[in-house]
């Protein structure tokens, strides 16, 4: 029998990018069964087929069969609705950022932990084929000791105008540069693993008057001595008409490195890997959003159904939470740093 999902948020993301994963020829064990937003023209304009709709996530936690819950409206309405899913025994995945502070992602963490459920958060990233080449060759042993990771991600999915500039300011306001910038952050804990010993960080505000940063220069340590370096942006060309975008990885090992460079549009990515034993050009495409969030959900499947090999590359509550940990500090440092 397939897992039954109720699905919270019907905006941008959550319409084009969630929902069709679950009607995915991949999808494997997953059923959308019902959909909730308190927008009632966007529940009304959902077009695929689901067996109920609701306006109020609690009504359809109480109503829906479901057995677990996919959250993907607001950050700052996380923290709410997930808990009031693992009150009423759901598993969970949660759209990142986790929770609009680090209290409210220990506490998810710490509830879902007490009552048995699944939580996990939607660093969807994790799944890319990027990730793939790298993890083979870490796991064979081809970097030596990894110790830097150097990473740029300057987004232009968000204009400064435009339809959709309103949905830009509310993300600004959140998390500001990191509410996309935050997969770096979770990637680089996912290649070498360890937790954040140190998070540093200035900012550019880029002529708007947000509270975190829309411009972001990160470097941090790990505890397994692997320096992160992240510059993030959700105002790079956000001012302008074209779009060029940039997403790089560099990794330096005791024995090899690699140089990984998306197109400017996202569309393919270029990776070069050198080491002693082995040499190697890898040429990607992009797949988008809802293939990564399929491979997603089959290992949420998997996990809740106690299969140990899903643990590898879900992203769990502690993920979040350790990513969370990171963006708190890092927007802190910089707005410290804010001159004037």
């Amino acid at each position: 029998m397939p897992m039954r999902f109720g699905l919270v948020g019907l905006g941008q993301h959550g319409r084009n990018a969630v929902a069709p994963a679950f009607y995915h020829p991949e999808a494997g064990d997953t059923k959308l069964t019902a959909v909730c937003d308190v927008n009632s023209a966007a529940l009304a304009a959902f077009e695929r087929p689901v067996a109920a709709r609701f306006p109020d996530h609690r009504t359809m936690l109480a109503e829906a069969e479901i057995d677990a819950l996919y959250v993907a409206a607001g950050m700052d309405r996380h923290f709410r609705i997930v808990t009031d899913a693992i009150a009423a025994g759901k598993h969970v995945v949660v759209e990142k950022p986790m929770a609009a502070t680090l209290d409210e992602c220990r506490h998810m963490t710490e509830a879902a932990k007490a009552a048995g459920l699944v939580l996990a958060v939607n660093f969807e990233s994790r799944y890319s084929e990027e990730n793939e080449v790298l993890r083979r060759w870490i796991d064979a042993g081809h970097f030596g000791r990894i110790e830097a990771l150097h990473f740029a991600n300057l987004w232009d999915g968000h204009k400064s105008f435009g339809p959709i500039r309103e949905r830009r300011a509310r993300l600004m306001e959140l998390a500001g540069a990191l509410d996309c910038g935050i997969h770096k952050l979770d990637q680089a804990r996912f290649l070498v693993g360890g937790t954040w010993s140190k998070v540093d960080a200035v900012g550019a505000w880029m002529g708007e008057d947000f509270t975190p940063p829309t411009h972001i220069g990160i470097i941090g340590m790990l505890d397994v001595g692997v320096m992160v370096t992240l510059n993030a942006s959700l105002s790079w060309a956000a001012h302008i008409e074209p779009r060029p975008m940039v997403n790089t990885l560099e990794i330096g090992g005791t024995e090899g490195v690699a140089l990984c460079r998306s197109s400017l549009d996202f569309r393919t990515m270029a990776m070069d890997l050198y080491s002693r034993t082995l040499c190697e050009h890898v040429d990607l495409d992009s797949h988008g959003h809802t293939s990564h969030i399929v491979l997603l959900l089959r290992d949420f499947v998997a996990a809740v159904n106690g299969q140990p090999d899903a643990a590898q590359r879900l992203p769990t509550g502690e993920d979040g939470y350790w990513a969370q940990l990171a963006t708190e500090k890092a927007n802190q440092a910089a707005r410290a740093s804010r001159p004037g």
